[in-house]
């Protein structure tokens, strides 16, 4: 059983690429999702980051047409990855292993600070969305 997640928010850099060992072409990226919540103080903002994991077309994809403050949808499975620090205490990461993905309209550029298409053409849909994706994109850009 796998644990499927999504997530909407902007690349905190442009994508990383390699090849693989067996030649298949590989890319990664931060992706920054928001959450608000009302305190006593106020709205309060926490920002999770999440590594997101693509490869062949997908990679592709993604690193032709997105950068640093693109928006995505993106819905992949989790992958805990576990680890030992610079002083060898255990530590764990999880990334996401990216199925599907769809850019979202706007964003933030970090090459012109304002919003819109990262490239002359974007396309609106790059794959088919599984269920529930295309809704949350949908919900990410009525705000």
């Amino acid at each position: 059983m796998a644990a499927n997640i999504s997530i909407i928010g902007n690349l905190g850099k442009a994508p990383e690429t390699k090849i693989s060992d067996n030649g298949t072409l590989m890319a990664s990226f931060s992706i920054a999702s928001n959450t608000f919540r009302n305190t006593s103080a106020g709205k309060e903002q926490k920002t999770d980051w999440f590594r997101v994991i693509a490869f062949g077309k997908q990679a592709e994809t993604l690193a032709r047409y997105v950068k640093k403050g693109t928006g995505l949808a993106v819905q992949g499975r989790l992958s805990f990855n576990p680890w030992l620090d610079r002083n060898g205490d255990p530590q764990a990461g999880a990334d996401i292993i990216l199925q599907e993905f769809q850019f979202l309209p706007g964003g933030r550029r970090e090459d012109s600070g304002d919003t819109g298409a990262v490239s002359e053409y974007v396309p609106e849909r790059v794959l088919a969305t599984a269920p529930g994706v295309q809704e949350i994109a949908q919900q990410a850009a009525a705000f």
